[in-house]
């Protein structure tokens, strides 16, 4: 049986940065209008199971998040135009922690190939 979680939040850290890429999006400008489409898409299916995503290893959670989140579990879906939306579940919420292209998503998990 999924995990639903109870909400979906936005940590304050990152709501200036998601607000940016819904401004873009509303004003049709790519490639964050299909960004922000297909997280719109994954939101939806996040409300259904929130353990929808990509688990990332406890080991391999980059030290940013560690550091600015604490965080103890870690999950990554992908978007449109290879950018990746980073999440939390606390309590019963899932918590989005940010949203990164590739390069930044390279630079924290090094190694890893575009799918």
């Amino acid at each position: 049986m999924p995990f639903r979680p109870d909400e979906i939040v936005l940590h304050h850290d990152v709501q200036a940065s998601f607000e940016a890429w819904e401004s873009l999006a509303s004003r049709r400008r790519q490639p964050a209008q299909a960004v922000w489409k297909s997280l719109q898409a994954c939101i939806a299916r996040l409300r259904e199971d929130a353990q929808w995503g990509e688990v990332i290893r406890r080991e391999s959670i980059p030290p940013y998040f560690h550091e600015h989140y604490g965080v103890g579990n870690f999950y990554c879906i992908d978007l449109a135009a290879y950018h990746r939306c980073f999440y939390t579940i606390a309590n019963r919420s899932v918590i989005l922690l940010d949203l990164v292209d590739h390069p930044t998503y390279d630079k924290w998990f090094p190694g890893r190939r575009r799918k």
